[in-house]
């Protein structure tokens, strides 16, 4: 039998990032977006009964047969699990299952939201095991904190409850990902555990804070929501309006989930400038290991002449640097993404890269 060729969103949240995943692995393919239809890509009842299996093992929620089909896009099932796991969801993200080897912890940009990493993760091969980590404060009854080194600590500790006994510690990030990734590194490498990749991924030694007064709008506008709208009149509006203006467009967008709503859309965005005043604030101190600076080759953007280890030399012990295509943001995105995820695995476990030419 022939499926139909189904659409790609990766996932809006991380409840739909992991159903994804699981959906990927039972149904054998890896192109699964959040709108496709799980029976008409080939689901059937053996399947479904392991995709309740799996749902009750990652998010605590039970399933019934009629919640299967009532609910059988990702999209649909997202909402579900949302409202049966309101106050357990955490930080944690299983982006990628994989069939063993080391995993790989992405640690959150400034966006605080991990909903770049599934198409990395992808392009180092299905078979790597992938988490991800969000900054608290993003779901309700969450206080956000306040520093790098405590945002660290929080991060160790979430880690530790899916980090396989005495296994070796890899870490990435993108841009402010990249200073989460090594101050974790370098707390776990003083308590004496074995630390293998550090990926700063077109990540800077030092931040300066924006003097755009709506940097954090501007942001989460273009770069997290998609939506092209005008900052002025969004500026002329009270919080409270602007925030269910946005959450109205972003769902007709499709950039956001159906059940979001105005309340979670304000925390997203002060999560902004929480991370900003975070990083303003850290103080970058010596690491005695490896980072792996992973440097776009379009540097057009850049506004200057920065070092070719964008200044990681000046605090690590050793700094290598690793080119990738494209610019700070496109590095991320199809056409650029693919080099940069099989240039992670030869980082990651040489042996193990996809022999395939860039």
């Amino acid at each position: 039998m022939t499926h139909p060729k189904p659409t790609t969103d990766p996932g809006r949240d991380g409840v739909e990032l992991q159903l994804t995943d699981v959906w990927r692995r039972l149904l054998g393919r890896d192109d699964v977006g959040i709108h496709d239809d799980f029976f008409t890509l080939g689901g059937h009842s053996l399947l479904a009964i392991k995709l309740t299996v799996e749902v009750r093992r990652l998010f605590q929620v039970d399933l019934t047969a009629a919640d299967l089909l009532a609910a059988a896009t990702v999209a649909e099932l997202a909402e579900i699990v949302r409202r049966g796991t309101a106050d357990r969801q955490g930080q944690l993200v299983r982006i990628q299952q994989g069939t063993g080897g080391s995993p790989l912890y992405a640690l959150p940009p400034v966006s605080g939201t991990v909903l770049l990493y599934p198409p990395i993760a992808r392009a180092m091969g299905l078979d790597q095991p992938f988490w991800a980590v969000q900054s608290l404060g993003l779901l309700p009854g969450e206080e956000p904190l306040t520093s790098i080194e405590e945002i660290s600590e929080h991060f160790i500790e979430q880690l530790r409850t899916v980090h396989p006994e005495g296994a070796e510690w890899n870490l990435m990030g993108y841009s402010m990902g990249g200073l989460l990734a090594y101050e974790t590194a370098r707390r776990l490498k003083a308590r004496g555990e074995r630390v293998g990749l550090v990926g700063l991924l077109d990540t800077r030694i030092t931040v300066e804070p924006s003097a755009d007064p709506d940097f954090a709008l501007r942001a989460l506008l273009w770069r997290g929501l998609k939506l092209e709208l005008d900052i002025d009149w969004l500026r002329g509006l009270d919080p409270d309006t602007r925030a269910r203006a946005l959450v109205e467009r972003a769902v007709e967008a499709g950039t956001m989930p159906a059940d979001f709503d105005a309340d979670r859309l304000r925390r997203m965005i002060d999560m902004y400038q929480f991370n900003l005043d975070a990083l303003a604030a850290y103080e970058t101190r010596p690491y005695d290991g490896t980072v792996t600076v992973f440097r776009v080759t379009d540097r057009s953007m850049e506004g200057g002449t920065l070092p070719e280890d964008l200044g990681w030399s000046e605090v690590a012990e050793r700094a290598v640097v690793v080119d990738v295509p494209g610019d700070h943001f496109t590095m991320v995105e199809p056409g650029q993404v693919e080099v940069l995820g099989r240039r992670l695995r030869e980082q990651l476990d040489p042996a193990s890269a996809p022999a395939v030419a860039s």
